[in-house]
């Protein structure tokens, strides 16, 4: 039974085997494509990329933990680092994934992916709201960190690494959602509603500004000559291997051991980790788009605990301590549970 298509890119070796076995060959803009049925076999094949895609970027995290100890980066470089992938490197990776020939499959692909979006923080932002209540101060940052994941600085290298360009393109239009609710509503729950106002000039940041004109350039067809192309690529092609040795270099500096000893961490993780991650799946089973848009807004909200919640608490006064565990124990559990709810949600979003 056929269950829906994966566009992707294979070694030549299993190209032609899968060309044999499964499925018709063509191309479309110069780059090999293969349309396939999802049988079995396939899916089998897809959880292997998804796996092996996840152990070599926690691989290279390991080269940022071993970096970190060794005396190569220290916290300041981290920072330094931190901002050259925020602010150029994954702004040029999210422009670059609009620099296709235009395809209105695409462009609906995005207006699809951007409801998908908005649709799975409406459930997460209500689900919040109904686990976490009461006058506990750490309340707050519990319910932002679970509601807003780490979908640009883990998510962004993990959908490049899996599905490639196509999946980045449509990776931005939950990032764009996540932007703007989290400097309104996240604001909101961190106790700065007076600070509304001005938490909107946050929204034009280099990330944002990425994606209007990247969209510009993908409807309009203008593209960059090779000799920019080129080079804007290359920098954009650090993305994963920059992040994950920035994540390890911050993972290195905490008392992971000590974080791991608080029972309550677990709760939230739960709930950042598994709760929220198997509900899209099960919303996004239900609305039956492609596997491309699906599996993408998956992966965002499957992302460990962000560190805009640590730089909202110590902002808003709230414990920055506090969220800074939640970080780390969730980026940490995360390790086991992104590739094995990818392997379950593979079977049942392809």
């Amino acid at each position: 039974k056929v269950q829906g298509e994966i566009r992707k890119r294979f070694f030549c070796t299993f190209l032609y085997y899968a060309a044999e076995k499964y499925c018709l060959m063509y191309t479309t803009g110069g780059k090999i494509c293969l349309r396939l049925k999802i049988g079995r076999n396939l899916k089998n094949i897809m959880n292997a990329v998804v796996l092996e895609k996840i152990v070599e970027m926690f691989i290279i995290m390991m080269g940022g933990v071993i970096a970190c100890k060794t005396g190569l980066i220290d916290e300041n470089t981290t920072k330094k680092m931190s901002n050259l992938l925020l602010m150029l490197v994954s702004p040029l990776l999210i422009f670059q994934s609009y620099q296709m020939d235009f395809n209105i499959e695409f462009f609906y692909g995005l207006l699809w992916t951007l409801l998908a979006s908005i649709i799975a923080f409406i459930i997460m932002i209500v689900l919040a709201n109904i686990i976490y209540k009461g006058d506990d101060h750490r309340l707050s940052v519990e319910k932002m960190s679970t509601i807003y994941s780490n979908c640009s600085f883990i998510g962004i290298p993990l959908v490049d690494g899996i599905l490639g360009a196509e999946g980045v393109l449509y990776l931005t239009a939950y990032v764009t959602v996540f932007n703007i609710l989290v400097w309104t509503n996240g604001v909101w729950i961190m106790g700065g509603g007076s600070d509304l106002k001005s938490a909107w000039k946050n929204l034009v940041s280099p990330a944002i500004l990425s994606v209007f004109i990247g969209v510009f350039c993908f409807v309009m067809q203008i593209h960059l000559p090779e000799i920019v192309s080129e080079p804007v690529q290359m920098i954009a092609d650090m993305n994963t291997p920059l992040a994950m040795i920035v994540a390890g270099s911050n993972l290195a500096r905490t008392n992971i051991l000590k974080s791991l000893k608080n029972v309550r961490l677990y709760s939230v993780s739960f709930v950042r980790l598994l709760l929220f991650p198997l509900t899209s799946v099960a919303v996004l089973y239900l609305m039956h788009l492609e596997f491309y848009i699906s599996f993408t807004v998956f992966i965002a909200t499957a992302c460990p605990a962000g560190a805009t919640t640590i730089m909202f608490a110590e902002k808003y006064g709230r414990d920055a301590r506090y969220a800074s565990e939640i970080f780390t124990v969730t980026t940490v559990l995360s390790a086991v549970t992104i590739p094995l709810l990818s392997m379950m949600s593979v079977s049942l979003l392809g």
